[in-house]
């Protein structure tokens, strides 16, 4: 008797087979909103200063520059560039001073904030703590341009001195206060949210076998709050290298030099000069600069543990 059954392939797929395809693709259907956003503001983006980092302003003859294939030339550029290297050295400077005193700040008021609790005064501190981060950038950097205005500065009238906030000697440490002024709050919640969720038992535990208040913090809080400083420590190190918006305010208002921080001096590179293939390569170094730094504090962090 001829078998008319159709061949397996054209059968209908049966209902567990159904079911595993849905599987199989549900979550890239809910995954396609975010990879669609991601791909066209994040990986096309740095495709195309990539891209853009291996041309050069070639001249020939009469005529505007034009644009050629100039291979590695932006990156030796770069290694050669003076200003472009100071400036790498003044944002390490900046950081192996101003992440370790924030971070110090912000452990400090997290711990207090814990001891109050909630109540009226939990409640206020928390909000004033943090509504420095509320502020944009820039209007926090208009802010602190004010008082460290040489003549229009309160603490000159009150004192009268003349101390220049802006002087060449002190301009780091100016910005480095108005960054601390900003992310310590930030901080802050974040280590703050990480002490509401040690049990209560753990604290009662220590209590009962004798431990004070200071054997609390020391022996419980700041151990179990170094997997939460440890992540603000490499966001506070990426968000250093990314620190553009406080110089470049204060440059109306004082000497501030081009190469104060890499991404000052990689916006004047393209703005000033023109240059859209340097700075492409400039942003790019910048990028593996930080992803290397904030992997080496990572593994040394994890190597310690």
């Amino acid at each position: 008797m001829t078998d008319l059954s159709l061949p397996t392939a054209l059968q209908a797929p049966s209902p567990r087979r159904k079911k595993a395809l849905a599987n199989r693709f549900t979550p890239w259907f809910f995954l396609a909103p975010f990879l669609t956003v991601f791909a066209a503001f994040f990986v096309a983006p740095v495709g195309y200063a990539l891209y853009l980092s291996l041309f050069i302003k070639k001249r020939g003859g009469f005529g505007p520059a034009r644009q050629a294939f100039g291979g590695l030339t932006n990156y030796v550029r770069a290694f050669q560039d003076s200003e472009f290297l100071q400036s790498l050295l003044h944002i390490l400077l900046f950081m192996v001073i101003q992440v370790p005193l924030m971070l110090l700040a912000a452990t400090a008021l997290a711990l207090i904030l814990d001891g109050v609790k909630n109540g009226f005064a939990g409640r206020f501190f928390r909000t004033a703590f943090y509504l420095p981060y509320t502020l944009p950038s820039v209007i926090a950097g208009l802010l602190w341009g004010y008082l460290y205005s040489k003549n229009l500065s309160p603490f000159n009238q009150i004192t009268g001195l003349k101390t220049d906030f802006l002087a060449s000697g002190i301009l780091l440490f100016s910005i480095g206060n108005i960054v601390t002024w900003t992310w310590t709050g930030y901080n802050m919640i974040t280590l703050y949210a990480a002490l509401q969720n040690v049990p209560g038992e753990l604290y009662e535990a220590a209590r009962i076998d004798g431990a004070s208040n200071w054997d609390l913090t020391r022996y419980v809080k700041l151990p179990l709050l170094r997997p939460a400083l440890t992540l603000s420590a490499i966001f506070s190190v990426i968000g250093t290298m990314q620190i553009f918006s406080e110089p470049f305010v204060l440059r109306p208002l004082g000497y501030v030099p081009d190469n104060i921080t890499p991404n000052t001096y990689l916006y004047l590179v393209v703005a000033r000069d023109g240059n859209f293939s340097y700075g492409a390569a400039l942003a790019v170094l910048l990028a593996v600069f930080t992803f290397i730094l904030s992997g080496f504090f990572l593994r040394s962090v994890q190597g310690e543990s």
